[in-house]
């Protein structure tokens, strides 16, 4: 199980490692220090993507049913070798994720996710209203964790500063630390629910991808006791719950930061695609020390308190 995000969207330790951009979002250590972009051409390119065998099987589904998009995609691939090192053109990436975003319209969402996920459907409101904000941290945090999923309490000053933010940039790009080095999830916000999906997921997929973690913040209680109640569900398949709560635990370090440099970064992705940087989210994250638990040799998973 999984313990609250420190501090609600807390981060852990430090990383220490120096990365080149992959293939399909994938960041590794480069050899000898040199950033190599390196992609190839085609299927060839996916297939040394080290996460290539956890979505093999939508890769290959979309080639048989639409091969003529498929290839379409395949040759965009190779454009990324005339960008500069660290670059990323991002305009294309975030039109499709604006389509995305009008695709989470439905009531239910691809994947099972529940769409319009009520704080009601959780708590008895009414009754809780009767207690205090640290009466219901201790509830909600009593309830979830014996869940494997991921939960805060946030206070309200916090989420108005993320929710103010979203607002005017709905989408940006993280980096999640796995053993082969770090691979890229997409955020989008839908109202009050973040949306995740991983960047190999949507290039291959386009708009049609499914989310794989969704982050559900509840402010029903933000005026009254001064706090947002926050849980998620995920895809299994594809995350597990420390994976889900280190992508959770990014929103506050670009989101929620004092530092004007860091939410640049975000500012930059969604109105400055051009000037984007996959480099510096990644150089954020070593300076935020955020996901040693899920690097290789490091200390086992432990949950935050």
């Amino acid at each position: 199980m999984a313990g609250p995000l420190l501090q609600g969207y807390g981060l852990a330790a430090a990383l220490r490692s120096r990365a080149a951009l992959r293939p399909l979002g994938l960041l590794v250590p480069p050899s000898r220090g040199v950033a190599d972009l390196g992609p190839g051409h085609g299927e060839a390119a996916l297939e040394e993507n080290p996460f290539y065998g956890k979505y093999r099987h939508k890769i290959q589904e979309l080639r048989r049913s639409n091969p003529d998009v498929f290839e379409s995609r395949m040759e965009k691939r190779t454009e990324v070798k005339k960008q500069p090192v660290g670059y990323s053109n991002q305009g294309e990436f975030i039109r499709c994720m604006e389509e995305k975003a009008k695709g989470l319209g439905s009531k239910t969402s691809r994947g099972g996710f529940t769409k319009g996920k009520t704080l009601d459907s959780i708590l008895n409101v009414e009754m809780v209203k009767e207690k205090s904000a640290e009466e219901i941290k201790q509830i909600w945090n009593q309830y979830f964790s014996a869940k494997d999923t991921v939960y805060a309490v946030i206070p309200a000053e916090k989420f108005n500063l993320i929710w103010k933010r979203a607002q005017k940039c709905p989408s940006f790009l993280y980096a999640l630390p796995r053993k082969e080095g770090y691979e890229f999830f997409v955020g989008q916000w839908s109202g009050t629910e973040l949306h995740f999906t991983s960047l190999i997921n949507i290039q291959t997929q386009g708009e049609s991808a499914p989310s794989q973690l969704v982050l559900y913040h509840f402010p029903d209680l933000q005026k009254e006791k001064g706090i947002v109640l926050m849980t998620a569900e995920m895809d299994s398949k594809f995350l597990v719950v420390h994976e889900a709560q280190c992508l959770a635990n990014q929103v506050q370090l670009f989101y929620a930061t004092d530092r004007s440099e860091t939410y640049e970064l975000v500012e930059t992705f969604n109105c400055r695609s051009s000037e984007f940087k996959y480099m510096s989210v990644i150089a954020e994250l070593e300076q935020s020390g955020l996901g040693r638990e899920l690097r290789p040799g490091q200390v086992s998973d432990k949950s935050q308190s």
